[in-house]
């Protein structure tokens, strides 16, 4: 086919494809917009500009565009490599075009498909070096969902080499001064990007290329652009560590087929070399944050730690891979988290670390990264790699618990030590004082006087420090007591739902029939009455409390997304259709934790209520739910466009029976019970500035993964 003179490239495939590859495989828009930035590293780019247009509120003005500076395309790339799945140029070509000489990151073909995730519509430019003219290609994925759907209805005989020529509208345009790269411009975009979105995208996009590796010879420059003051334009850094406690290097030699590992011998971390293991050769970069060092990273970054991070060839791997579905790893893909069941108090969690294991494409050829960007294909070497990794941590914790119990016997030493000292000055003192002149005697007199209020000032520190050594002790067996107390809990709550269950029956048959004319039996009915009245509430009371109490004893892996869709697809579903309420969930599908479901339900089911409830009046109504993914919590973002929150309401509206919609049926319980719920799972719930402006509310959960 000649360039010139035709309007439309066709594209030969089986149209479901791209639906699979783009929108149901990448759950996520922030992984969308990664894998679509990626694309740029892989094309020698130098520098790649993500610019957000009118992205909330979203209107027909909605666009982002990526544009890159890399190598480009050519009519011949576009035709056959752009648009074709899992093309072979980067299986066959492991490295970028010298000089840059980069391991491409992206194999299989499909990261370019992201592209559907984030808007309906892409016009793509692209012009390598030396080319006067820019080639550009317009496609849309409205006619796809089209063209899919008229084939869903044929048969199924009629489908099965069933392919379509599509038409995408192609053409050639001025370069406008741009010497060599691609522009990707999407619009029709379907939900608003709110600041949260866009910090979130900005974070994830820092851990991009490793700060720990030095084979990078060619910078690497992300600019974000926005509406939002923060990110105005913006320069996204690596986050680079400047306040870490203690730091430790691993390193391999290939000629001698040695890794090194770090064991804490005599009390101390030393490293030492070992046979390189199945996984291949590593290289490891650990850090450790104390308390003093964690609240000073947070304050500069303002973010937390993130835990231990895998990068291939200088690139990290699977950068939104914090949750898979078994549940001895549910936390992170490391299982670091999990281990702090047994013996937490002495174990590290991923906020205390960042690392960075350094692996690459010819050394480690079995760490395989799957398809879906969620983790890694589970065999012997990656196996090999997170046994790896977790000793490497056992030891550090083995360091960092000698130094615990070191530290706190100096102190207690020195505390003796100073009380010690004092008691033999106050001695010395007495000893020479009537061998001095009066003044000099008044002067030991004053000493002795402030020695001894320091001497009882020492005593009871000393004495503070062993009681809390022993209330230390007694803290952790509480927290293995509570278990037993909430059973006893649920116990109590099934007895006596038992017992109020005859009650209610007799008084209620006392009640119906128990009425004659005698004023004596008239008090007892009206009496009668009200106890069968008064034990319902306590029924209604302790059905509450045996929930409360089911919310720690009773737990399961349970899949957000699938709650969420339970209760958005089914529950509420013809509720929304009536009320006619735009719902956007953005939850990864493979999100699991470990919790009570009915409580979880809770906490969504009222929340849902309440966001109803406030659009009464609204035109475009608008609930939205998303998550943010860390490595020792999960944070939820619930949102609606409706009324609002006053802002002398934002300190009462979880107090038990403030209510501001009780014409609707409001009774003041719901978000009480949402906070008695998170707050039973040791998490938090906060209003923060909404997110879907100019109206709304948007509330902020945090739930930790320890229990």
């Amino acid at each position: 086919m000649s360039k010139k003179g035709n309007n439309y490239l066709k594209f030969n495939f089986d149209v479901s494809a791209y639906r699979l590859l783009g929108r149901e495989l990448i759950t996520d828009r922030i992984t969308a917009l990664f894998e679509l930035v990626k694309n740029a590293y892989d094309s020698n780019s130098n520098s790649v500009t993500v610019e957000f247009i009118d992205i909330n509120p979203v209107s027909n003005k909605s666009k982002i565009i990526i544009s890159d500076d890399g190598l480009g395309m050519d009519y011949s790339d576009i035709k056959n490599k752009w648009m074709v799945i899992g093309t072979s140029n980067k299986r066959r070509s492991k490295t970028s075009p010298p000089p840059y000489n980069r391991a491409v990151s992206g194999k299989k073909g499909v990261g370019r498909f992201a592209v559907d995730k984030l808007g309906a519509k892409l016009v793509l430019k692209t012009k390598k070096k030396n080319f006067n003219q820019m080639h550009c290609l317009e496609t849309d994925w409205v006619s796809y969902s089209k063209i899919e759907n008229n084939q869903l209805k044929l048969d199924i005989e009629d489908q099965k080499d069933f392919f379509t020529d599509i038409e995408n509208k192609y053409w050639l345009e001025d370069s406008n001064g741009k010497i060599q790269g691609t522009i990707l411009e999407i619009s029709e975009i379907e939900n608003v990007w709110t600041e949260t979105d866009i910090s979130r995208a900005y974070k994830e996009l820092s851990k991009l290329i490793s700060p720990n590796n030095n084979d990078i010879k060619f910078p690497f420059r992300i600019t974000i652009i926005s509406q939002y003051d923060k990110y105005l334009n913006r320069i996204v850094v690596p986050q680079l560590i400047d306040f870490a406690t203690l730091k430790i290097e691993l390193n391999f030699n290939k000629e001698n087929n040695t890794q090194q590992i770090v064991q804490c011998i005599e009390n101390n971390l030393k490293i030492i070399d070992t046979k390189i293991g199945k996984a291949g050769p590593v290289k490891f970069t650990l850090y450790y944050f104390n308390k003093s060092a964690k609240e000073k990273y947070k304050k500069h970054f303002e973010t937390e730690i993130e835990g231990i991070k895998i990068y291939r060839d200088g690139v990290i791997t699977t950068p939104f891979a914090e949750y898979i579905e078994h549940q001895d790893e549910q936390k992170d893909i490391l299982g670091i988290d999990k281990r702090r069941y047994s013996g937490f108090f002495d174990k590290v969690s991923t906020r205390d670390l960042l690392g960075f294991v350094e692996i690459t494409e010819i050394d480690n050829p079995n760490i395989i990264e799957s398809t879906n960007r969620q983790g890694f294909v589970d065999n012997e070497s990656w196996d090999q790699l997170k046994k790896f990794i977790i000793e490497q941590l056992i030891q550090l914790e083995k360091f960092l618990k000698v130094g615990k119990v070191t530290s706190r016997k100096k102190t207690q030493s020195g505390l003796k030590g100073v009380k010690e000292t004092i008691s033999d000055l106050k001695e010395d003192i007495a000893s020479v004082k009537g061998t001095t002149s009066q003044e000099v005697s008044v002067v030991l007199t004053n000493i002795e006087k402030n020695l001894g209020k320091l001497q009882g000032a020492v005593n009871k520190s000393l004495n503070d420090y062993i009681k809390l050594e022993e209330e230390s002790k007694q803290t952790e067996n509480l927290f293995f007591s509570l278990v037993s107390l909430q059973s006893y809990a649920a116990m109590f709550s099934h007895m006596t739902q038992h017992s109020i269950g005859h009650v209610i029956r007799d008084a209620e048959y006392f009640s119906k029939n128990y009425k004659t004319s005698n004023s004596y039996n008239e008090r007892f009915s009206i009496i009668s009455e009200r106890i069968y009245k008064e034990f319902l509430n306590l029924r209604h009371g302790v059905e509450f409390m045996l929930k409360y109490a089911k919310s720690d004893t009773d737990l399961e892996d349970i899949n957000i997304k699938e709650i969420l869709n339970h209760l958005f697809l089914d529950i509420y579903n013809d509720r929304f259709r009536k009320e006619n309420i735009k719902t956007i969930i953005e939850i990864d599908k493979d999100l699991i934790i470990n919790y009570n479901r009915k409580a979880i339900e809770d906490i969504f089911d009222n929340l849902i209520s309440n966001s109803i409830k406030a659009l009464k009046n609204t035109k475009d109504k608008i609930i939205k739910c998303s998550s943010n993914v860390s490595n020792e919590e999960l944070t939820i973002f619930f949102s609606d466009n409706g009324i609002g929150i006053e802002e002398e309401d934002k300190y009462r509206i979880f107090d038990i029976f403030f209510t501001k919609t009780a014409e609707d049926g409001g009774a003041g319980m719901g978000l009480y019970t949402v906070k008695t719920r998170i707050e039973s799972m040791r998490g938090t719930i906060e209003v923060i500035e909404n997110e879907l402006k100019p109206s709304g509310a948007t509330f902020k959960i945090n739930l930790p993964f320890n229990k």
